[in-house]
């Protein structure tokens, strides 16, 4: 059997009866309430709507390409000269960070030195790292559209469960707090008070909660913690009961396509057909492998990259390396009930057809 292993030519395809190539590729769409995509430095928040009160966060937006959406990562963040990275929570795993020029001078202001690790929520989307400089030799190149915060201080914050979307600010201390529909008021000396929200709205790079007798503004833009070293991505101004707060602001950091995480594997029909299972696995840290096990017992093939989802029904699978090889292997896979499906793969800016039936890989 011919295996595969120069995907710069063949791609897995030809060994589940390849029918033939074209030149099309695969699109997306995308939706949400906010979108975190401008097309110029520095970042600006683009898309406007108005809802009925809703408190689910929404981090996971469309990108620069259009294919995918932007979604949140929390993670170790180390910044110098020749380590730029984030590593995801409870991971192993280490992309490359890419930030808006923008934000760089904000940045190292609150940098240590020493390559010491800072804990930071970002949000963006994941690209194939480049074949040269200091990001070759990452898992892949995370790019920043929007910082929610990076702390110097929370070494711990890893261990911490994923917050929801609150504002605070010093002299006098104060938080405001979004849950379970409602904003809750937190000062120091006063009991909590909390009240319900009517409506939200997006516009222009804000956010706006608001109730009978408040209103919370979110805005886009850099905020400084004059009590630690920390930045954040968000300023934010709170009129509750006659009086007025400012202060900073993060979002909800919670990963909302975390969804497709899990094993999707192809039927033992189809591995009877074609000599091959084809195994997926979907991390929390948004790697990806791909394991192609042969029923004549020949050694089992492995690809490795990541994962990010391109709109509620589509994910998008992009395979980085082959048997330890460069590879720029993309798949877009639609689900349907507990499977995945999709009946091409571009493989370095190349389409290929997955046969007249496809690749169907059904969660286990």
């Amino acid at each position: 059997m011919t295996h595969p292993w120069m995907r710069t030519t063949l791609p897995i395809a030809i060994l589940i009866a390849l029918a033939g190539c074209s030149t099309s590729t695969p699109s997306s769409s995308t939706s949400g309430i906010i979108d975190l995509t401008p097309p110029k430095e520095p970042t600006q928040l683009g898309s406007s709507s108005t809802t009925a009160a809703k408190t689910t966060d929404v981090t996971a937006q469309a990108s620069d390409s259009g294919k995918v959406q932007a979604f949140m990562m929390r993670g170790m963040v180390t910044l110098g000269h020749e380590s730029n990275s984030i590593q995801p929570c409870g991971s192993t795993q280490q992309y490359w960070l890419t930030t808006a020029i923008s934000d760089r001078s904000a940045l190292e202001d609150i940098t240590p030195d020493g390559y010491q690790a800072m804990y930071a929520e970002m949000i963006g989307f994941l690209d194939p790292a480049p074949e040269e400089g200091f990001a070759a030799n990452y898992d892949g190149r995370f790019t920043v559209k929007q910082i929610n915060m990076i702390s110097a201080e929370m070494s711990g914050g890893c261990k911490q469960q994923p917050h929801t979307t609150r504002a605070f600010g010093n002299e006098p201390g104060w938080a405001a707090e979004i849950k379970d529909k409602q904003v809750t008021l937190i000062q120091m000396g006063k009991e909590r008070q909390s009240q319900a929200i009517t409506s939200t709205s997006s516009i222009s790079g804000k956010q706006q909660y608001t109730g009978k007798d408040f209103s919370l503004t979110l805005t886009k833009a850099q905020c400084n913690d004059t009590m630690s070293d920390a930045l954040f991505g968000w300023q934010s101004t709170l009129e509750w009961q006659g009086k007025q707060f400012k202060g900073c602001a993060t979002i909800g950091a919670t990963d909302v396509t975390l969804n497709w995480i899990g094993e999707y594997q192809s039927s033992a029909q189809a591995a009877q057909n074609t000599g091959l299972t084809t195994t997926l696995v979907l991390n929390p840290d948004h790697s990806a492998t791909t394991t192609y096990a042969y029923t004549n017992g020949d050694n089992s093939l492995v690809e490795t990259g990541f994962w990010q989802q391109a709109n509620q029904n589509t994910v998008q699978v992009m395979m980085t390396r082959h048997q330890g090889r460069r590879l720029n292997g993309e798949r877009l896979f639609t689900l349907n009930g507990n499977t995945l499906i999709t009946t091409e793969e571009v493989v370095n800016g190349h389409a290929y057809s997955l046969g007249s039936n496809g690749l169907w890989l059904e969660k286990q």
